[in-house]
């Protein structure tokens, strides 16, 4: 739903509220909630209010989807999707073709991603729908309005700013430049004001701390943070996972034997002149730290590593610090 559609020199300027796009965002804090540390309480209580099967299905798929992120940014390229009536656009989504899915994941692709098949989809839709029918539905009645008055609100924000000052202050990593829109995340996204046509700005009460961007076919896509909830003074259990995984020097050396190729337990032993079963204690702290993914080949299981995890730590850090504890 647009809640705002104007222009801004060549750019079209859309505000737009997806309640798909929000479940979909509330699904990557139900099954990663630890850093999202305004929507701690809310994930404690939604999962114990799910049953297991389903948040386990919800968790298995986003392993083949990004968290959920890559489905997301198919409100941007199919306006469906951003029907008022979730369902509606639900079932727009179940008849798109796999390779409109393939292509959303293309950006994605990381190491040891798991394939997005025909069955993959048919689970994503049956999974999204359930969600929505049987929990995510009366979430909604609450939150939708305070979504659709911020949209509004930052539109007349943005009618008084114009858009570069105002997208300056959507969040800290992002850059204007005379020439671009600059994106601080795991990596730099560069944005060249003269491949744009289209700016989207959507809004979430979930994402916090993220920089949730999409971009492609002369578009870019700015998230608002609606701030619902006042937040939890803790410290990320994904955050202290990793630091702690790589504060020991065995540790360490074992990401550098691995580190652009595959190891075993085995060969990693022999080559650290360690023991298997010490090995393989240290393999497990960093793998389930996702620093390494692991593959079956035959009888052995080689380990790699998971370099995305390795390159998002400092942005992992930098959310943590930034978070402000809201009274």
């Amino acid at each position: 739903m647009k809640v705002y559609s104007g222009r801004y020199g060549n750019w079209s300027i859309e505000f737009v509220y997806s309640p798909l796009f929000e479940m979909l965002c509330s699904i990557h804090v139900l099954i990663k909630p630890e850093h999202h540390l305004e929507r701690l309480m809310w994930a404690e209580e939604m999962k114990k209010s799910i049953p297991d099967k389903l948040f386990g299905r919800l968790r298995e798929l986003g392993k083949s989807t990004f968290d959920w992120c890559t489905i997301m940014d198919l409100c941007n390229i199919h306006e469906p999707c951003n029907d008022f009536n979730v369902i509606a656009a639900l079932n727009y989504m179940e008849d798109l073709p796999l390779d409109d899915f393939q292509y959303v994941l293309l950006k994605y692709k990381a190491q040891g991603d798991i394939p997005f098949t025909e069955n993959t989809k048919r689970e994503v839709i049956s999974g999204l729908k359930e969600y929505y029918l049987g929990y995510f539905e009366r979430e909604l009645r609450f939150i939708e309005p305070l979504l659709v008055r911020c949209l509004k609100r930052n539109s007349e924000m943005y009618e008084k700013m114009g858009i570069i000052n105002y997208v300056k202050k959507l969040h800290s990593r992002i850059e204007v430049t005379e020439e671009a829109f600059l994106f601080h995340k795991y990596t730099l996204f560069t944005i060249p004001f003269n491949s744009l046509k289209q700016i989207i700005i959507r809004v979430s009460s979930f994402i916090d701390p993220h920089l949730l961007m999409d971009y492609g076919n002369q578009m870019v896509q700015f998230t608002i943070r609606a701030h619902l909830d006042r937040g939890s003074d803790v410290v990320p259990g994904d955050l202290l996972r990793i630091t702690k995984a790589l504060a020991d020097e065995t540790r360490l050396k074992i990401l550098r034997c691995i580190h652009g190729g595959k190891s075993s337990t085995q060969s990693l032993a022999q080559e650290l002149n360690l023991t298997e079963a010490c090995i393989s204690k240290h393999l497990k702290l960093l793998y389930d730290a996702e620093l390494l993914y692991k593959e079956r080949k035959g009888s052995f299981i080689y380990y790699y590593m998971n370099t995305f995890i390795l390159d998002k730590i400092p942005l992992e850090i930098y959310e943590y610090l930034n978070f402000s504890l809201r009274k």
